[in-house]
């Protein structure tokens, strides 16, 4: 792999019967550009967005806590498709 780092986007649903989803438009080689690429894409959009290598998140904006509670919507969701 030569991109190890992923800046995800959340995309929340935009009607009730949709889902929320993260997607990851931008991959970088460097750590350094990963979060200085996503932290220019939350400032221009106010996103929610994390950075994340390996499957590990390792970045957030606007904060953990916001990224936290759009993972608890995921899960959420998941849980009710069952």
């Amino acid at each position: 792999m030569t991109h190890p780092y992923s800046i995800f986007i959340w995309y929340p649903p935009r009607k009730p019967t949709d889902r929320g989803r993260w997607d990851d438009p931008v991959q970088c080689a460097d750590q350094e550009i990963a979060l200085h690429v996503a932290n220019l894409m939350h400032l221009d959009s106010r996103a929610v967005i994390k950075v994340v290598r390996y499957g590990l998140t390792i970045q957030c904006w606007p904060d953990a806590h916001t990224v936290e509670l759009v993972e608890q919507q995921i899960a959420r969701q998941e849980h009710r498709e069952r």
